[in-house]
């Protein structure tokens, strides 16, 4: 009978017989070593990682994907796809654009100029022709 590593050849084993413990753990200890296994799990460590980095590029943080997706894989998507992204919201609409952005891709207003003004001066603006 061809011994395999399974936990039903680990529950069926007699553990008075040291050369079928020692059997069974050189079989496992084999299979565990076997190249194809490694060759499989350092696949899907790559995928879970370049499709994390994917998820994470959309949040802007691409590197934080790419760790999530290698430490835990799927589940590592789902938690860089419900984190908050580092994208900036723009002042006056509040939607979110890229780091580099230049102008509010929503609402067109300069980026860099809107994130200049003060508090005093976005309250002037608003409140501008009112009066008492």
């Amino acid at each position: 009978m061809a011994l395999e590593c399974t936990l039903a050849a680990l529950t069926n084993l007699d553990q008075t017989d040291p050369d079928a413990v020692q059997e069974l753990l050189q079989i496992c200890t084999r299979t565990l070593l076997s190249p194809t296994l490694w060759a499989w799990a350092l696949g899907f460590t790559v995928v879970c990682a370049v499709i994390g980095g994917l998820i994470g590029a959309t949040k802007g943080r691409m590197v934080a994907g790419v760790v999530w997706g290698i430490a835990l894989g799927p589940i590592g998507w789902v938690v860089i796809a419900v984190s908050n992204g580092n994208q900036p919201a723009c002042p006056d609409c509040g939607q979110t654009n890229p780091t580099d952005a230049k102008t509010c891709r929503h609402c067109g207003v300069n980026l860099r100029a809107a994130s200049m003004r003060t508090d005093l001066a976005s309250f002037k603006r608003n409140d501008s022709g009112r009066g008492w």
